[in-house]
């Protein structure tokens, strides 16, 4: 095809924020939709949200016989023979990585004092999250933690009722506490795919520790991303045990277990390794690249 492909939106989406454009636009065109042009139907492609109904323009292009394409880059990767999905089980890497860069969280150097024992951010109400309160009562007074959804928010965190805060930073959340406490937003497979959340990369991207409450081998696949976890100092057997309660009693275990004092040596040169694994902007672009970018490319030149 000797046109360049061009996107066309008609709301923003995941590809159209800001951080992406340097790595998006050298292989097609973004463009807003406009009522008043004419489309190449070669060259186009509409860009829509997979889980809101067809606007009245996206539902002319269908029936004008345009491709589109759906972005389900937030959600789970999931099977539909009927449409053109946009994803990947490891957006939240790719893209916080590049998010956090653009709003310099990146620039972050730990000042700890390791006054609190853990962090654990948790918002929506669900039935695993309420019995991980419950089994961390002892240890709660040392926790910075928050659970929006029954009122309670970690300190200068803003507005909750703003869907936007979920993405907020701190530093003295990661400064003030020795490992993070992760609750994933799946604690099961699905289709065996595990699905990691910015949940989990937020200690990864901020110089922490951390514990999962996940889907089983969620360790194993952070490893096989290149990252580190932290068999030494935790018990990390809990990873292959297919029962969530049984996991979620051994994080409690290394809870009970765990001694505030400063980061060992093999400690510190993991979280180093973690911050700088995940702010690898060549490896990051590559992926989009490689996994995201030519395949949508290569749809749009299907015919």
């Amino acid at each position: 095809m000797t046109n360049k492909i061009t996107l066309v939106f008609e709301q923003r989406l995941t590809l159209t924020s800001n951080w992406f454009q340097d790595i998006v636009t050298p292989h097609l065109n973004l463009e807003l939709y406009n009522p008043t042009r004419s489309y190449n139907k070669q060259s186009t492609v509409f860009y829509a949200n997979y889980y809101t109904d067809p606007t009245v323009v996206q539902q002319n292009f269908v029936d004008m016989g345009y491709k589109i394409a759906y972005d389900n880059l937030l959600e789970i990767v999931t099977t539909d023979q009927t449409k053109y999905l946009i994803q990947n089980p490891n957006w939240y890497r790719l893209n916080d990585s590049l998010k956090y860069i653009y709003h310099k969280f990146n620039t972050y150097q730990p000042n700890k004092n390791y006054k609190h024992l853990a962090l654990m951010p948790l918002r929506l109400q669900r039935a695993e999250r309420d019995r991980a309160v419950q089994k961390l009562q002892p240890w709660l007074g040392d926790f910075v933690w928050s659970y929006v959804a029954n009122g309670r928010q970690l300190p200068n965190d803003g507005d909750m009722s703003d869907w936007s805060t979920q993405q907020n930073f701190t530093p003295e959340w990661y400064d003030d506490t020795c490992f993070s406490f992760v609750c994933e937003s799946m604690i099961s497979l699905k289709d065996n795919i595990i699905f990691i959340t910015e949940k989990t990369y937020k200690p990864i991207a901020f110089y922490q520790p951390f514990l999962t409450l996940g889907p089983p081998g969620i360790l194993k696949s952070l490893r096989n991303q290149g990252f580190e976890t932290f068999e030494n100092i935790f018990n990390e057997d809990y990873d292959s045990d297919p029962v969530w309660v049984r996991r979620l009693d051994s994080l409690v275990d290394n809870v009970k277990q765990f001694s505030k004092q400063p980061y060992d040596a093999v400690t510190q040169q993991k979280i180093n390794h973690n911050h700088a694994r995940f702010f690898d902007t060549q490896l990051v672009s590559k992926q989009i690249v490689d996994e995201i970018i030519y395949p949508l490319l290569n749809y749009a030149e299907t015919r």
